[in-house]
């Protein structure tokens, strides 16, 4: 099966590094590669290696050559691999990473004494370091293996020619090398662990769930990650404020209301609670507008969204979801609790002198009431229809009143006008 032109997810974030790192991994070798030739021409370097011994000195050069070439057209015809596609397979990463270690080994065979083989494990420390950084464990274990083939290839090759003295020296030296990069590629990897945990904790920030703060205390030795996950701490609570708090009303806007009902609704399906909904409505709004004026309307509305928030409990979750419209999520609630609490509601308003009419006008409010087990995520738009039912049903028959959903209840009955006897009031 081909893989899809267009990826997400991993196989997207291996593309876009492996292209961008493209031009360096060419001027790199080219670098290299032109160093070494001059440096070989001008008498600057020894010219005994195992290639000049094999094949002479000229034709070793030219090998060198050839090689530094295919590995620019190998890197090459990669990058335009992954623009087309803009999706990198394992096959490709290991690929792209087989070939940086099998092109460094293979020059210093072409160019490079043998008692110089450990230049070669300078240039893997510093490969191993970024395929940790961009490309995580997996791709550093398998580097560092293609690294274990290709150096004892060479020293083997270096042995069986004569040209090295001791090749358990030159192994020690690579066991120490191995030791040295799995300690820092351990490194890099806890570091990036962290990096993604904090990446992960900005994306439910930017999606409004802000349930989550930074554990510093799991961070033995504080460093620079760490202050930024204290300073995302910090802000935590004012971005909370920012993004899931009406600003008129005080009180949660739609988004804080979804996230913190979705969290007591999983609350309650552990806990097989009844949750109950009331949706609120506060009673001929417009009036308030047309007589008082519109910057009066919202001193009402912060007066309003004070008054539900003093009155329902501490657990309960209150939103402003319209205008002049209110929700509350109660948990753990009956309907003869959800009652009781509109009742308290209907009180607080009913004896609330609003500073903001300055007492020329008295607030109402009708409130819809249902309630249910919390047996499924879809409860709360289950509460949400029936509670708003309820709600026009309270305000068909006369307003500031409570009515609690029942089945079977409509505002209308088929006649068009009478209200259904299965409406339950509040007293």
């Amino acid at each position: 099966m081909t893989e899809p032109t267009h990826a997400t997810g991993d196989a997207a974030a291996r593309a876009e590094i492996l292209i961008w790192q493209r031009g360096y991994r060419i001027g790199l070798a080219v670098a290299v590669a032109g160093s070494a030739l001059l440096l070989r021409a001008l008498h600057v370097v020894s010219a005994d290696s195992v290639g000049a011994r094999r094949f002479g000195v000229t034709e070793a050069a030219l090998w060198f050559a050839a090689v530094t070439a295919a590995y620019i057209l190998l890197t090459t015809a990669i990058y335009w691999h992954l623009q087309r596609r803009r999706a990198a397979s394992r096959a490709v990463l290991w690929t792209q990473l087989v070939t940086d270690v099998f092109v460094v080994h293979a020059c210093a065979l072409l160019l490079t004494p043998p008692g110089q083989y450990d230049r070669t494990l300078i240039l893997s420390m510093f490969l191993v370091q970024f395929t940790q950084l961009y490309f995580g464990w997996r791709a550093t274990l398998m580097e560092l293996g293609a690294v274990a083939i290709s150096y004892t290839t060479i020293v083997t090759l270096a042995n069986s020619a004569h040209m090295i003295g001791a090749p358990s020296e030159q192994l020690w030296t690579f066991a120490l090398f191995c030791l040295g990069s799995l300690a820092y590629a351990w490194l890099l990897g806890h570091q990036g662990v962290r990096m993604r945990h904090l990446t992960e904790l900005f994306e439910k920030a930017r999606e409004g769930d802000f349930g989550e703060p930074y554990e510093d205390g799991r961070d033995r030795f504080p460093d620079y990650i760490t202050q930024i996950g204290r300073a995302y701490n910090n802000l935590r609570g004012h971005l909370e404020t920012i993004i899931l708090t009406d600003p008129l009303s005080g009180c949660f806007n739609r988004r804080g209301f979804e996230q913190m009902t979705n969290r007591e609704i999983s609350r309650g399906i552990r806990a097989k609670w009844r949750v109950a909904m009331l949706a609120l409505d506060v009673d001929h709004f417009k009036q308030i507008n047309d007589d008082f004026g519109h910057l009066t309307g919202d001193e009402a509305i912060k007066e309003i969204g004070a008054v539900i928030r003093e009155t329902a409990r501490a657990g309960d979750v209150v939103a402003r979801t319209g205008g002049e419209e209110f929700s509350v999520l109660a948990p753990d609630t009956d309907e003869e609790g959800a009652m009781h609490l509109a009742g308290r509601i209907m009180h607080a308003f009913r004896t609330r002198s609003f500073v903001s009419l300055r007492g020329q006008l008295a607030i109402t409010i009708s409130i819809g009431v249902a309630s249910d087990d919390a047996w499924m995520d879809d409860v709360v738009r289950v509460l949400t229809a029936r509670a708003d039912e309820a709600l026009y049903a309270a305000k068909r028959s006369g307003r500031d009143q409570a009515v609690l959903w029942k089945t079977g209840l409509r505002a209308f009955d088929a006649s068009g006008g009478r209200l259904s006897r299965e409406i339950e009031r509040l007293p």
